[in-house]
């Protein structure tokens, strides 16, 4: 139970249990079968920005990668990666189509200032436009024992079209500074993307306070139904 002052969004925490149920797995097996450390210090999965303190990093394999994406849900309760390819690659973003109508000029403030903090105190490439999946282990931002998973940003395929499903802030950041980002690749999807593909030109920087209520506003031609539910994972991009 978390503490009557906790910062976290309930709606973004998921129980160690819960999370394990939502993964068909237990335990054992969780640690034994993809080498993953010791899980039983961690009591909740939280999303990365919500971790004060790293203690442990691992990698997450490309097995596992693909596994935890076939577990994601569409807000109607399909899951469209199911049966997907996925890949680690690089892209330059200029070269991807977008969904959303704004990024947050905070969020992208918070990226560039906070995100390789995470990983200052292991030796691996921890730039925005550099980092594969991890694992990370440590204690949330109300000193409870916690794990979190990071991801590049995810891109899905649809025909020749290729449009950010996740990550549209890291992606605009390596697009002012010209560089090619790791992301995921998702091919052979089972259902249509949630809104519209359009070019960088439509996407717009405001601030979160005028962050449209309505998520219709915040897409184009969004179809909710369709909208992956990255949080069912614990996953915020």
């Amino acid at each position: 139970m978390l503490p009557n002052n906790s910062n976290l969004i309930p709606e973004w925490e998921i129980e160690k249990g819960e999370f394990l149920s939502r993964l068909g797995l237990e335990d054992k097996d969780f640690v034994k079968h993809l080498r993953l450390p010791d899980l039983g210090p961690v009591k909740h999965i939280v999303p990365l920005r919500f971790m004060a303190q790293v203690e442990q990093i691992t990698p997450i394999s490309k097995e596992l990668t693909k596994f935890l994406l076939s577990r994601m849900k569409t807000m109607n309760g399909h899951r469209p990666f199911l049966n997907s390819k996925i890949s680690l690659t690089q892209y330059f973003p200029k070269n991807l189509k977008v969904g959303q109508k704004y990024a947050y000029a905070e969020n992208l403030t918070s990226v560039l200032s906070g995100l390789p903090a995470f990983f200052d105190n292991f030796m691996i490439p921890s730039g925005v436009s550099e980092l594969g999946c991890w694992f990370l282990f440590g204690k949330d931002i109300d000193g409870i024992s916690a794990m979190a998973c990071y991801m590049p940003p995810i891109v899905e395929r649809h025909g020749k079209k290729l449009v950010i499903m996740d990550g549209i802030h890291r992606n605009y950041i390596a697009k002012q500074f010209g560089v090619s980002i790791n992301v995921i690749l998702v091919e052979d999807i089972s259902i249509p993307f949630p809104c519209g593909m359009r070019e960088w030109d439509e996407l717009q920087v405001i601030s979160l306070n005028d962050k449209p209520k309505d998520i219709n506003e915040r897409y184009f031609d969004l179809t909710k139904e369709l909208f992956r539910d990255l949080k069912y994972l614990g996953i915020d991009g």
